[in-house]
This record gives structure tokens, C-alpha cells and sequence, in this order.
């Protein structure tokens, strides 16, 4: 009967993973790997339940020795991502070889004994192994004793710091190894051998792919904040569906000051009228509109509206976070908008000029609508997962304005004002397609397979498709073609060998053409993970060797006159965090 439960329990373990890979859309290496080790530990007991002698159990206690092994090692690191305390290299290889070779001492058990020795094969609840331990044993007890108390100081580290991931994100993990580490020495002082511990790492594995659900929540302002801040101008606030703080950008904390000493899964204290409006404001419509899929909110509100200089009139908008796994609300998300300008324009013309009232009301609404279009792109970014580098999206976009600058000034090319503001603003948004390509491409150290390489050319294709969607309710449709093109065929060669569609010469988006230099130039001239950053001399030279192959051969010519304009703007870059010579970690 025991091994028949010890066999669906390493099934469902099994599942879990499966899930964890599969269906959860937030999961990362260490879950995945923790799922893993898991399972295979689970496998180990199964195995243990129904051998018949020495060597045959002794294999499957090895097996089931991983999870002890490698569980508080795992759970370390994924703590110190968490808490972003960095753990120094050498103590990263050291900690995880001294493992690794408790684990091989553990393997080799039987030919050296310096781990257990006088093994016997017994049964109970289900058959177990009884051995006397060995001089080693200690070694692994201390090992495991440094890792928890390691994990412990990281939960405590982020407790103390307002701007760490949620505590609450990181208390599964210490649950789940002090679970463990209970089994342990429950099943040490009791008869009930070999039992326990399966079970446990079952509620583990479960439990991480409930937890792997919500943990993209917390990266709001961590993975996606940063590049929506490089974007545009809003102010954003979110918070989860009991109404608690999750995380804001910078331009939110000159509204509300009061949230700059909010803590991460706090609520949001008021500190004067116009805060008190919008918290009460917030809690009467997520109880409307937790019914209606999709729901959105807004209203005017006045900040500072007693001091004449610090007045500020903003407009708010109110729309639900779901998750796609669940289908249910998982917190609601606050964009804020700076109208001041225009309410004073508006309050100064006092009603005597309708016809530029309603073109300054116009304005606000393109604004909205382009800030409202953006915003409902960040709730698609956030699902998807990027990790992108913000470096290189500030380099090529500065790089961009400065091409675009020459070329509006250059009489070969003669287009409206319009279309080169409307070029310059799509640049940031060419490489968006790259958060639907997975981490373990985007982050790969060295160069990638055939499949791999397969899988990253799909951002080109990816990123037009969900500009067209987040841009739908723009009324600018210049720019979304502007913006749909470059994402679209950025990669296209001028000789037709590129991608997606293999396009050539003219048929290329004129452009796509053009942020092709820069972008090329930038992944040349800079770091990346798996190379060095080239000098600027080389990066020219390839350019100039691939006019009319990779490059339209007159704008290439352009842009390589730009040399020392381009080498100074790039140089500008070396005293800030978007320096071309290191990645950002």
C-alpha cells in the first residue's frame, strides 16, 4: 500500500512540474529548478519503497538525497534575488561545489563509508535504510545551517528595506524549506520512516506553482516599470486587490509624497484631502467593478489645491489587473495624468475663445488616448515577462534622434515634421516583441542554436502584432504605422536575406531602413551577455562594408558621416547606468 501511495505521490509531484513549466506564465529558473529537484526526490522514495536489497536501496536513497541536499541551496539563492542582496561569486561557486560534493560523497556511500556506515535494509510503514552516520555527517548539518540562516538574513534584509519585492512573495519559500526540514526530524524521531518527506515536497511543489502565479504581480515596477518610465511621462500606482501598496514610478511619488515612505503590502495612509479622495474613491469602485471584466474608471482630481504655486489638477484612471491563469482580479492599477498646463490654458482663455478651447480639449484627449493606449500595453508586457536591457533601448533611441535630426535637414528627404517626431517616438519600441521570447534565449551567455535563433527572430513579427494592439485607440494612425513598421521589419536586409518577410531594397519601410543603423551600431559598439562591446572603429567598418547588402546604401552613407557626432553622444553614456561597455545586470 505504501508504495502504491509513494507512486502517486511522485506523479503529482511530477505534475506539478509540468504545470510549473507549462501552464504558469511567471515561473523562473530557480522554481523550476527547486519543482525539479523535487520531483526527482519523490522519485527516490518511490524507488526506496520497493527495494530488495542493499545496493538497489542505496541507489534510490541518492536519488531521494537531492532534495535535502539541494533544497536549502536553492531556496538561498532565490531569496537573494528576491531581497536583491548580491551573494559575491566565489562564495556562489564555493557553496554550490561544497554541495555538489556532499551529494557525490552521499552516492559513493557504499565504497567509502565516510557518510554512512553499517547499512541495513529494514521495513516499516515501507522499507528504509538503517546505517550509523559518518564522519562527514556533520559537514552537510552545518553546510545547510549556513543556507537557512543565509535566507533568513535575506527575508530580513527586505523587511527593513522599502524597496525590496514583498515579503509576502518570499514567505512561501521559507515555508517550504522549514516544512522540510521538520519532516526531517520528525521522521528522525519516529518510526514512520521514508514517509513523511514525500508528502511534504509534495505540498511543495504545489505550492510553488500556486505562488509562481502571482509572483509576475510583484515585478510591476521591477521588469516593467523602468522601460514604461523611459516611455512616457504618466504616473502609475499599483496595488493589490486588498487595496495594499505594491509599487509606483517616480513621477507618482510628486503627487503623493506619502507613498515614498509606504511599505511594500501596506496600505496607503492618507496624508491630506486629495489622497483621502482617491483612496476612498479606489475602494468604492474595486467593489463595483471586480464583476465586470475589463472594467476602468476615472475622475479629475485637484493636489496642493490651497497653495496656488504647488496646485496641481490631475485626471485618474482606475483599471483592473487579472490573472490569466485564474480569471479573477489580482489588484488594480492607478494612472495618473498632469493636466495643470492645459487647465490653465483652458481657465485663461475663460470661455472668450471656444474654437482653441476645443482644440487645447482635443489635445488632452489624443493625450489621454495615447497614455491610455500605453498603459493598457504595460498590462500585456507585465503577463509576458520582459527582460529586455533599458541600455540598450536609451542608447538606440538617443542614437535615433540624433540620426533623424541630419536626415530632417538633408533635402534628399523630404517629409512632413511630423512623420520624424513620429520616428523618433516609435524607436523605443522596436524591440518589443522580445517579451514574448523566453528568458532562457534572451539572457543566454553565448550564442544560440539553430532553434533558438528560430524562436528570437519571431520578436520582429510579435512586436507588430501587439503594437497594433495596444495602439488600436490611437488617433495618430501615422505614428502607429510608423511604430507597427519599425518593430515589424527593423531586421529586414537591404539585399533581401533578413527577416521576417525577406524584404529588399524599397520594399522595406523607409523607417525600418532607417533604425536599422542604429540599431545595429548599438549592438556592435556595446556589451551584450554573451560578448564584449567592439571599438567604435570596427563597428564603422562593418557598417560601411555592408552599404547596399544589410544597409540602404544613402542612409548608410549619412549616418557614417556622423562618426564623432555618434562616438561623442555614446561616450556621453560611459558616467551613466546605460553605458555601453557593461551589461546591466
Amino acid at each position: 500500500m505504501s508504495t502504491i501511495v509513494l507512486c502517486i505521490n511522485f506523479i503529482l509531484s511530477l505534475a506539478c512540474t509540468f504545470a510549473l513549466v507549462i501552464i504558469s506564465r511567471h515561473s523562473n529558473v530557480h522554481q523550476v529548478l527547486l519543482s525539479v529537484v523535487l520531483a526527482f526526490s519523490n522519485l527516490g522514495y518511490f524507488m526506496l519503497s520497493t527495494a530488495t536489497d542493499v545496493e538497489s536501496a542505496l541507489f534510490a536513497q541518492t536519488i531521494a538525497y537531492s532534495g535535502g541536499v539541494f533544497l536549502p541551496l536553492i531556496v538561498m539563492f532565490m531569496l537573494s534575488d528576491f531581497s536583491k542582496i548580491k551573494i559575491p561569486k566565489w562564495f556562489i561557486y564555493l557553496i554550490s561545489i561544497i554541495n555538489v560534493a556532499i551529494y557525490v560523497i552521499i552516492a559513493t556511500t557504499e565504497f567509502t563509508g565516510f557518510y554512512y556506515y553499517d547499512i541495513e535494509l529494514r521495513s516499516g510503514v515501507t522499507t528504509y535504510l538503517s546505517a550509523s552516520h559518518g564522519i562527514l555527517y556533520p559537514v552537510r548539518l552545518f553546510v545547510m545551517t549556513v543556507e537557512i540562516i543565509l535566507s533568513l538574513v535575506f527575508v530580513y534584509r527586505s523587511s527593513r528595506s522599502k524597496k525590496s519585492v514583498s515579503i509576502k512573495a518570499m514567505m512561501p519559500y521559507i515555508i517550504v524549506m522549514f516544512l522540510c526540514l521538520a519532516a526531517y526530524g520528525l521522521e528522525y524521531l519516529t518510526n514512520v520512516k521514508a514517509f513523511i518527506i514525500p508528502f511534504v515536497y509534495l505540498v511543495a511543489s504545489v505550492m510553488l506553482v500556486v505562488v509562481s502565479e502571482n509572483m509576475g504581480f510583484y515585478d510591476v515596477s521591477l521588469s516593467v516599470g523602468e522601460k514604461i518610465q523611459d516611455l512616457s511621462n504618466f504616473a502609475y500606482i499599483v496595488f493589490d486587490k486588498d487595496l495594499r501598496f505594491i509599487g509606483c514610478n517616480k513621477p507618482a511619488l510628486e503627487f503623493f509624497p506619502e507613498l515614498s515612505n509606504t511599505k511594500i503590502d501596506s496600505p496607503m495612509v492618507p496624508s491630506n484631502y486629495a489622497s483621502g479622495v482617491l483612496i476612498n474613491w479606489l475602494s468604492e469602485n474595486a467593489k463595483k467593478g471586480e464583476k465586470f471584466y475589463g472594467s476602468k474608471y476615472e475622475r479629475d482630481l485637484a493636489v496642493n489645491d490651497g497653495i496656488s504655486e504647488l496646485r496641481k489638477f490631475l485626471h485618474v484612471e482606475m483599471s483592473f489587473l487579472h490573472s490569466h491563469f485564474r480569471k479573477t482580479v489580482i489588484g488594480y492599477l492607478i494612472e495618473i495624468t498632469d493636466n495643470t498646463a492645459q487647465h490653465d490654458v483652458i481657465e485663461k482663455l475663460n470661455f472668450s475663445g471656444m474654437r482653441y478651447k476645443r482644440e487645447a480639449e482635443s489635445a488632452i484627449s489624443k493625450a489621454k488616448n495615447m497614455q491610455t493606449s500605453i498603459i493598457l500595453g504595460m498590462a500585456a508586457m507585465i503577463e509576458s515577462r520582459d527582460n529586455s536591457t533599458g541600455g540598450h533601448i536609451n542608447r538606440t533611441s538617443a542614437c535615433m534622434a540624433l540620426f533623424v535630426d541630419r536626415l530632417r535637414k538633408t533635402s534628399e528627404y523630404n517629409y512632413p515634421e511630423y512623420y520624424w517626431d513620429s520616428v523618433i517616438n516609435a524607436a523605443p519600441l522596436h524591440d518589443l516583441g522580445k517579451i514574448m521570447v523566453d528568458d532562457r534565449i534572451l539572457r543566454k551567455p553565448d550564442s544560440l542554436s539553430d532553434e533558438e535563433y528560430a524562436e528570437m527572430k519571431t520578436h520582429a513579427a510579435e512586436g507588430a502584432k501587439l503594437l497594433r494592439s495596444v495602439l488600436a485607440d490611437v488617433d495618430d494612425r501615422e505614428y502607429v504605422k510608423v511604430a507597427t513598421n519599425i518593430a515589424h521589419y527593423h531586421h529586414e536586409k537591404y539585399d533581401g536575406s533578413g527577416y521576417p518577410d525577406h524584404l529588399s531594397g524599397e520594399e522595406i519601410p523607409f523607417e525600418a531602413r532607417i533604425m536599422a543603423l542604429p540599431d545595429v551600431f548599438d549592438a556592435l559598439a556595446s556589451a551584450r551577455y554573451y560578448k564584449a562591446h567592439m571599438s567604435y572603429d570596427e563597428a564603422f567598418d562593418i557598417i560601411r562594408k555592408d552599404l547596399g547588402t544589410h544597409f540602404d546604401p544613402r542612409l548608410g552613407r549619412i549616418f557614417l558621416s556622423m562618426r564623432k557626432e555618434l562616438i561623442d553622444l555614446y561616450d556621453s553614456f560611459d558616467t551613466t547606468s546605460y553605458s555601453r561597455r557593461e551589461m546591466n545586470k
